[in-house]
């Protein structure tokens, strides 16, 4: 690890935390700076309750930096890592080997607490990416790697593009019929789950069923019917009042060559522009490579940002240790 060049501590901190460290970490995780068992994303309906763990560097009495991460609470299985949530380190005291400190003081918390590991999850484009990706390497995490591709834009400027011209909806729409995802009956819907259930067809990734207990946008989620049956989904999450942030779109396999998803798009950007949503978030896994595609070629052109999550892990204990 790098020689930390300033007389700096690093302590856990503990409720009530000092109001100079909220501006420390994103507006969207300022609640966990309580310190109490929280939901991470209460305001997108999320209902996973994690211990929040919170590291601060002084120098003296002086705050310089921050680590906020999360602690699972759950019994083990998909969520029982670590994760590192923000960090943080004053301009003035940056280049100096806080942030490092920060780093090496959570591994040795955490491998305290017995966990086995730790986890990092954060989007590139931002302007300490490089500093963070090379304080990971020297404590000897994994190469970080790419999760997904993140896009945000205009929904008004893009259905306005060429992609969504009048001649390529004709000529792509089979005869859907594109009605608002909320207007489903629950009988319908109860079918749609059974039929995939009875002899599967929906790529697991974007059942929409998986999304249940979130909130969804009413306005801008769709789907389509073709000759009287649920084909497909375009499914939405409210950020705010004027951000949405898309989670699935699917369209069924012998219906979706040629892009035919397109007038779903459409049908959903145009409703997103009537309800006042000023910018989506499109954000999508590598494993699904045509969609990835899709983003570079027609998305990346009109967007205000395309950038990728990446994770990277360490092993704690003797096993991951790395002074």
């Amino acid at each position: 690890m790098s020689a930390v060049s300033i007389d700096v501590r690093i302590e856990t901190l503990a409720a009530p935390v000092p109001a100079a460290f909220a501006a420390m970490t994103f507006p969207v995780y300022r609640h966990l700076l309580a310190l109490a068992p929280a939901a991470r994303h209460p305001e997108q309906g999320e209902t996973r309750i994690v211990q929040p763990l919170a590291l601060g560097a002084f120098a003296g009495d002086e705050p310089l930096g921050l680590l906020l991460a999360e602690l699972p609470l759950a019994p083990a299985g998909a969520h029982d890592q670590p994760e590192v949530l923000s960090v943080f380190v004053a301009p003035a005291a940056r280049r100096q080997g806080v942030a490092t400190a920060l780093f090496a003081a959570l591994e040795e918390r955490l491998g305290a607490l017995g966990f086995a590991s730790v986890q990092a999850v954060y989007t590139t484009g931002k302007t300490g990416t490089v500093g963070v990706e090379a304080i990971l390497a020297r404590r000897g995490w994994t190469e970080p790697a790419t999760r997904t591709v993140l896009v945000q834009l205009a929904p008004r400027e893009f259905v306005a593009s060429d992609l969504f011209s009048p001649q390529r909806m004709a000529a792509l729409d089979p005869g859907f019929e594109i009605f608002r995802w909320a207007d489903l009956p629950q009988g319908e819907r109860a079918a749609l789950i059974a039929s995939d259930a009875e002899k599967p067809w929906v790529t697991p990734g974007l059942a929409v069923w998986k999304y249940d207990g979130e909130p969804y946008d009413r306005e801008v989620s769709v789907g389509a019917r073709y000759r009287g049956t649920v084909v497909g989904w375009v499914l939405a999450q409210p950020i705010d009042k004027t951000n949405v942030r898309y989670l699935a779109s699917f369209l069924r396999k012998d219906l979706s060559h040629r892009g035919r998803i397109l007038p779903l798009y459409r049908d959903s950007l145009l409703r997103a522009v009537a309800a006042g949503r000023e910018l989506a978030t499109f954000v999508t896994p590598v494993i699904y490579p045509t969609m990835i595609r899709f983003i570079h070629r027609w998305m990346a052109p009109h967007a205000r940002l395309v950038a990728e999550t990446r994770g990277a892990t360490k092993a704690l204990g003797a096993a991951g240790a790395n002074g």
